[in-house]
């Protein structure tokens, strides 16, 4: 790009260059936040100078376009500004200088300056974790109580079938006679593990306990109806804005991740619903571009490996990959339920109903039986609202 006529140096012998307040090289920007915090940026404020300072263009008739919300103000020293970045991060961020009364649609420098947008909830895997890990070795054998039943589920229909029924397949963890192991306790795990880290949890409570109850609430009405939109509308891009939502907005996230979630149109979805799952606490993110982002997981089932369990979010694809478990992130997604279906769902109209066809033969007729009738009353309640 040539110089304003007049001028004997050239444009493009211009650069723009950016410096911390205690003038240094700036490389990037951070927009994160301490744990349970609020967010902010780092720095809060970065120094832009034209190199080499010239008369190339009178400073008066150049002017810094930034990000909508961005303040600036000039600096004593020539073709220099002061810059205070604020709103959300975009990727990259846009810096352009262009001149007044020329055509803005071509500035005369552009500068990109990479942004890292990181954030952290409340829980820290390392003080956090439980005692026991999603193994049989840690847990020891568990069948259905009649005791964490009743604390689970106030009413049921049928309530000794359903005990005996779906509550046993759901809440269980056993050793086959053939060696393998049958069952598992995730969602128990993981939703006890935040609760706990947020504060949800009386001091006197017994924790395993807490475990056997919350684990059993995944076939709670409430539960179950929190999860169907994100069934029915699979997106993990929308379960990652959700958490990274709740921690801009209150500063910590009571969501867990339920991943390997089977999508609604795949041929084999019932089976995958029956067949498939597990529950992590997401609890730190960070996103350098608008193509991915990573989010850290507290995973039950490796509970010494949290800096490790990653799950990497494509944002343009709208898919997930997580390599601890064998997952399609085409064919599965993430569902982005809140703690509290879970803390009060204390009914199991819906599981109760189904208990009884999910005895082979009849597996298939009971999904078919729950989803129709689920959708029902999710459309209902949500037609309610509306009034």
């Amino acid at each position: 790009m040539a110089s304003p006529a007049g001028h004997g140096q050239r444009a493009d012998e211009l650069s723009i260059e950016l410096f911390t307040a205690d003038d240094q090289p700036l490389v990037r920007l951070r927009y994160t936040n301490e744990a349970g915090g609020g967010f902010r940026w780092i720095p809060d404020r970065f120094v832009v100078r034209l190199r080499p300072q010239s008369d190339v263009i009178a400073e008066d008739r150049l002017e810094l376009r930034l990000p909508p919300g961005w303040r600036v103000l000039p600096l004593t020293e020539p073709t220099a500004w002061l810059v205070f970045p604020a709103g959300l991060p975009e990727f990259p961020v846009h810096l352009q200088l262009v001149t007044r009364g020329q055509d803005r649609r071509c500035p005369l420098l552009t500068r990109d300056l990479p942004v890292d947008f990181c954030g952290r909830n409340r829980f820290d895997p390392h003080r956090d974790r439980l005692p026991w890990a999603n193994r049989i070795d840690d847990l020891g054998e568990v069948e259905p109580d009649p005791v964490h039943f009743r604390k689970t589920f106030r009413f049921a229909l049928g309530s000794q079938r359903f005990f005996r029924g779906l509550y046993r397949e759901v809440v269980g963890l056993r050793r086959l006679p053939d060696g393998r192991i049958q069952g598992g306790l995730c969602t128990g795990l993981s939703r006890t593990a935040l609760a706990r880290a947020l504060g949800w949890l009386g001091r006197e409570v017994s924790l395993r306990e807490v475990v056997l109850v919350l684990h059993g609430r995944q076939l709670s009405d409430r539960a179950l109806l929190a999860g169907l939109p994100w069934f029915l509308l699979p997106s993990p891009r929308r379960a990652y804005h959700a958490f990274v939502r709740d921690l801009l907005t209150y500063g910590w996230s009571d969501r867990c991740f339920d991943l390997n979630v089977p999508r609604p149109w795949r041929r084999d979805v019932l089976q995958a619903l029956l067949g498939q799952g597990h529950t992590v606490v997401p609890y730190a993110f960070c996103q350098r571009d608008a193509e991915r982002a990573q989010v850290w997981v507290y995973d039950p089932n490796l509970p010494d490996r949290a800096a490790e369990t990653v799950v990497t979010i494509d944002l343009v694809r709208d898919c997930y990959e997580y390599p601890p478990l064998a997952v399609d992130g085409r064919r599965t997604t993430i569902v982005a339920v809140p703690l509290a279906p879970y803390v009060h769902g204390r009914t199991a109209i819906l599981a109760s109903i189904a208990s009884p066809f999910l005895q082979a033969p009849r597996r298939l007729l009971g999904v078919v039986v729950v989803s129709v009738f689920g959708l029902a009353l999710f459309a209902f309640r949500h037609w309610n609202r509306k009034r």
